[in-house]
């Protein structure tokens, strides 16, 4: 008699519950500035309010790596989310000065980076080599939705109450935890006070090349979110119209999400990240010269299609090459260049465009083609056989089922 499988896997807990928990994260994206303001809080207050968090999260993605291989991913899943929650319903409480809601806010970064390199290291070992493009891009895909849902959801619980927004972050992440509850530990090697193996990563293309590679992304997509709004207002267009383009950008990472990481999975990824990456640069050197909205959005949905894959493909070419023992810091080291990419991006391109707009899309461009050109010579074409021979997906009915 056939035995009986699970009704869901270990894969579909993980991503329904970081679908839950972005989702509230999400929703503070938007209102985050009035609650400073509501408070006193000057532009700058406003700034270091917002990159307080961001800061903490890339300097805490190495250690909480070393952190994930010492004591297991399970714990460090549940416990960053529990503290993430604690402390976003003291911020709902708003009580005590600003400064030390924004203490209070630095330490939700704090946490933020505790859990990432958890989450992509157990991804890694919940899904055999052959899936594990298409896993990353099903992770892209849910946290697209909850971008798109999140900001929408922050700004309705604003009406009532600003300082509400921490109240359905808090709330999303508790109920995110019942889901990854049903998560068992992943880690392969050993935990507790059993040495790890080093971890050379600046020698091994596998891992080098990706973070160069999600360094370039990071840069990116966070000069985007800096620039695209003064772009399309430079060219007369208002808040809708910007946000729309927003959200017809996530629409090719939603519908090509699940095709595009199987497609990573059987083909050459050095060529298909080197395609994409150099699709994607020569869309941001157009930028500059286009002034109406039809081409602008033509233009963007292209560019979308190429920066479907970047992300997944760069995390699982590292999940690949990097020993069992050693995923967590590995996927540490990545969301460092990563998060890294994306303050050097907001910071250095955001403010270059303030001297000429073409500036911050060509300085962009440039990463980009840097990037293909390093993938196209240096990153491992497939997954190596070798490294995730011993790990197998977890049986259960697959998450797209």
């Amino acid at each position: 008699m056939p035995s009986l499988r699970p009704r869901t896997s270990p894969v579909f807990w993980l991503l329904s519950g970081q679908l839950i928990m972005f989702t509230g994260v999400a929703a503070m994206f938007p209102v985050a500035p009035l609650y400073v303001r509501r408070h006193g809080g000057s532009s700058l207050d406003i700034a270091l309010f917002i990159a307080g968090p961001l800061i903490a999260n890339t300097l805490a993605q190495v250690p909480a790596g070393r952190l994930t291989d010492r004591v297991g991913r399970r714990p460090m899943l549940l416990g960053s989310r529990a503290a993430y929650g604690i402390l976003a319903f003291l911020l709902f409480a708003d009580l005590g000065p600003l400064w030390l809601l924004a203490v209070l806010r630095t330490l939700q970064g704090v946490a933020s980076g505790a859990y990432v390199p958890a989450l992509r290291a157990a991804l890694v070992d919940l899904s055999g080599p052959e899936k594990r493009a298409e896993r990353f891009a099903q992770l892209q895909a849910v946290e697209m939705v909850g971008l798109l849902v999140g900001p929408f959801l922050g700004g309705l619980i604003a009406l009532w109450r600003d300082a509400g927004i921490f109240a359905v972050a808090g709330t999303a992440n508790l109920l995110g935890l019942v889901a990854m509850r049903r998560i068992p530990e992943t880690h392969a090697g050993q935990v507790g006070d059993a040495p790890t193996p080093p971890l050379r990563w600046w020698r091994q293309p596998g891992i080098l090349v990706p973070c160069l590679g999600v360094a370039a992304f990071g840069t990116v997509f966070s000069m985007y979110d800096v620039v695209w709004p003064l772009y399309l207002s430079a060219r007369g267009y208002n808040s809708l119209v910007i946000g729309v383009s927003i959200s017809l950008y996530a629409v090719p990472i939603l519908l090509l999400a699940r095709a595009g990481g199987r497609l990573a999975d059987r083909s050459n990824r050095r060529w298909l990240m080197a395609g994409s990456f150099a699709l994607c640069g020569g869309c941001a050197s157009l930028y500059p010269t286009l002034r109406t909205l039809t081409p602008i959005l033509i233009l963007g949905t292209v560019e979308a299609v190429g920066f479907v894959l970047i992300e997944p493909v760069m995390f699982a070419v590292i999940g690949d090459s990097s020993p069992p023992a050693a995923r967590g810091r590995a996927m540490g080291i990545g969301g460092l260049f990563q998060f890294g990419g994306s303050a050097f991006g907001a910071a250095v391109l955001g403010t270059l465009y303030g001297l000429g707009e073409g500036i911050a899309f060509w300085g962009a461009a440039g990463a980009l083609f840097a990037a293909a050109l390093l993938c196209a010579l240096a990153l491992p074409p497939r997954a190596p056989g070798a490294v995730g021979a011993s790990t197998v997906e977890l049986p259960g009915v697959p998450l797209d089922s």
